[in-house]
């Protein structure tokens, strides 16, 4: 399968995870699967639609579901529609900024074991810890809210073919990550390292265990500005931007 459809099927397969967590809210947009999912936390909130001309009553839909639960979003939209746009733009979604499709052929990687860093498998029992551990790798302040950590248990008894992991450094939780497990390619998603632990080595080793996992299959993800830096020196391909609009200009 190209590599182009492949970044969207796994973004579909994880924003279908979200959509059967016991703690989200879904407004079905279409019958080709477009949908808003809530999942009642700050940020972890998306619009999932596969048409390439958005509507203004979708646009309108949207809006209006995400304002009724006072939450922002992350839509993720074609980059070859100038109309699309002009019709969010109008309705007050405004481009937010860019995701990098990347994808990597794990087969490439030199695999390597760096001495103190280890990880362990999420289950509903530690998810409060793997919630903490993310809110704080992208940049919270504070205590993680309750939400997060609902969020993040029913996440971890999601699906056979999802699984989360907490990286310890040392002794100590240090960062976080989710993989899917489809046919073929495995998807990264809660990339995150927390500030103190940064340039030690713990996102290389991080990266190199989901190689480990992947088992010989290509590994797509959909990387923030901050983060594509990392991804293109591990050894990711550079694939296409993915526009990102939101009521919230801060979102990524």
């Amino acid at each position: 399968m190209d590599s182009n459809v492949i970044i969207w099927w796994s973004l579909r397969f994880f924003i279908d995870t979200l959509k059967h967590l016991p703690v989200s809210e879904i407004l079905p947009l279409s019958k080709n699967g477009s949908c808003c999912v809530s999942t009642g936390t700050a940020s972890e909130n998306w619009v999932y639609c596969p048409e390439r001309e958005i509507t203004p009553e979708i646009v309108n839909d949207v809006v209006r579901f995400f304002g009724e639960r006072d939450e922002a979003f992350m839509w993720p939209v074609y980059a070859d529609s100038d109309s699309n746009s002009e019709i969010l733009e109008g309705a007050g979604v405004t481009h937010a900024g860019d995701l990098t499709a990347m994808c990597l052929a794990p087969e490439k990687v030199s695999l390597r074991v760096q001495e103190g860093v280890t990880f362990e498998g999420v289950t509903s029992e530690n998810a409060g810890v793997w919630a903490k551990t993310m809110w704080l790798g992208f940049g919270g302040e504070g205590d993680v809210p309750e939400e997060y950590c609902r969020f993040a248990g029913a996440l971890a008894c999601s699906r056979e073919n999802v699984s989360l992991f907490a990286t310890k450094c040392c002794g100590e939780y240090a960062g976080t990550f989710l993989v899917t497990h489809e046919p073929d390619v495995t998807g990264v998603y809660y990339f995150a390292v927390r500030q103190e632990f940064r340039r030690k080595g713990v996102a290389r080793e991080m990266m190199t265990e989901i190689c480990r996992l992947s088992a010989g299959k290509r590994i797509v993800l959909q990387a923030t500005p901050t983060g594509a830096k990392f991804y293109r020196a591990f050894g990711f391909t550079e694939l296409f931007r993915i526009p990102v609009y939101s009521t919230d200009s801060d979102i990524l």
